[in-house]
């Protein structure tokens, strides 16, 4: 079973090109949103929608629109649609490509995100000729430049809800050495995975926070 995603802003000609050129497809997942301050927009973006639902029932193409409540949320965005994708390769499907030629900036832009993490091919249609672009496939495992013990901390600190957690308490929490763990937290924030923020009531005590950046890239491997 091979399965389109794609991006679908106001013209449904550039999700289409890409159901015609794939192989195999029975099956087209797409995000579609507009700014609810636009009424036109969102007219607009319902009319491409109609036609794309209609082109797939014509075509036999089992579709399932998701809609997006904030087009704009670039990390929920992201979030929804790596957990869309591994969904989908979890029940064994072929994941055939990721069109992201239409939507909101923050849509697109995380979709590519996305592809990037999860190794999935994407192409572009181009705005005047709808000609498809196929772009180079790229691949990043960001998991692989964390140690077993940095995961084991951004594991622990994820559990916290945000609230942070200062170094002693991370150390007592995990069983570890307290200049062990300073070591560890110094390499995290090198890497950008975690930050140091004032305690609300010691200032001298700093608060271990896992960075947005970081939920975002690792997912569920945390």
């Amino acid at each position: 079973m091979a399965v389109v995603f794609g991006t679908l802003g106001y013209r449904p000609k550039s999700l289409i090109p890409t159901l015609r050129s794939t192989e195999g497809v029975d099956k087209l997942v797409f995000y579609y949103g507009a700014d609810k301050a636009d009424p036109e927009a969102g007219k607009k973006v319902l009319e491409a929608r109609k036609t794309v639902v209609d082109y797939c029932a014509k075509m036999g193409i089992a579709v399932d629109p998701v809609e997006l409540s904030d087009p704009f949320d670039f990390k929920g965005i992201a979030s929804r649609i790596r957990k869309d994708l591994r969904r989908h390769k979890a029940e064994g499907k072929e994941i055939a490509v990721f069109n992201i030629a239409g939507g909101t900036r923050p849509t697109s832009s995380a979709a590519l995100l996305v592809c990037i993490l999860e190794g999935v091919p994407t192409v572009y249609i181009h705005d005047v000729t709808y000609d498809e672009i196929r772009l180079p496939l790229l691949k990043m495992e960001y998991d692989k430049v964390l140690s077993k013990e940095e995961k084991e901390i951004l594991r622990f600190l994820s559990k916290d809800g945000g609230a942070g957690m200062t170094e002693v308490e991370l150390a007592a929490g995990l069983g570890k050495h307290k200049a062990t763990m300073n070591h560890h937290v110094k390499n995290l924030v090198r890497k950008g995975a975690v930050r140091l923020d004032r305690h609300p009531t010691d200032q001298r005590k700093k608060l271990v926070r896992v960075e947005d950046s970081t939920e975002l890239l690792l997912g569920d491997d945390l």
